[in-house]
């Protein structure tokens, strides 16, 4: 089986749209169906928007990586952020940036399989997995 890893540096939410087009371009690789494709979308910009939106002080610029494994049956999205400490599967915040929106955590939980998150020195990061039976390719 080959891993392919991908990454994509966000500067800020106004990054999202390019994010999103660049994550959909590639889940058809890993043969992920079109409703585990649009859940994982909805995942990234969930959890991106509450990461620029928490994770950042005033007086900070927030980095945040976004790395993508694909396996046959498996994606995985890696949030690697520079922002203070935020736990975004068990900490109190405004979820997806909007208290109206979707609470992040459950929507999280119920849309990936897997979820996993560490902070490392001065990084957040926050994996989360979702697996499927592969789609055939053309």
């Amino acid at each position: 089986m080959t891993t392919t890893t991908l990454s994509l540096q966000l500067m800020d939410a106004t990054d999202l749209p390019h994010a999103l087009r660049w994550l959909g371009g590639h889940f058809a690789e890993a043969g992920a169906p079109e409703a585990a494709a649009a859940d994982l979308k909805e995942v990234l910009g969930c959890v991106a928007v509450d990461i620029f939106h928490v994770g950042k002080t005033r007086h900070q610029t927030l980095h945040l990586h976004l790395e993508l494994e694909l396996d046959p049956g498996r994606v995985q999205l890696r949030f690697i952020d520079d922002g203070r400490p935020f736990d975004p599967l068990t900490d109190a915040y405004p979820k997806c940036g909007a208290p109206s929106a979707r609470t992040g955590s459950p929507l999280v939980r119920q849309l990936t399989d897997e979820q996993r998150y560490r902070r490392t020195k001065e990084h957040n990061i926050l994996e989360l997995t979702r697996y499927f039976d592969p789609v055939p390719g053309p």
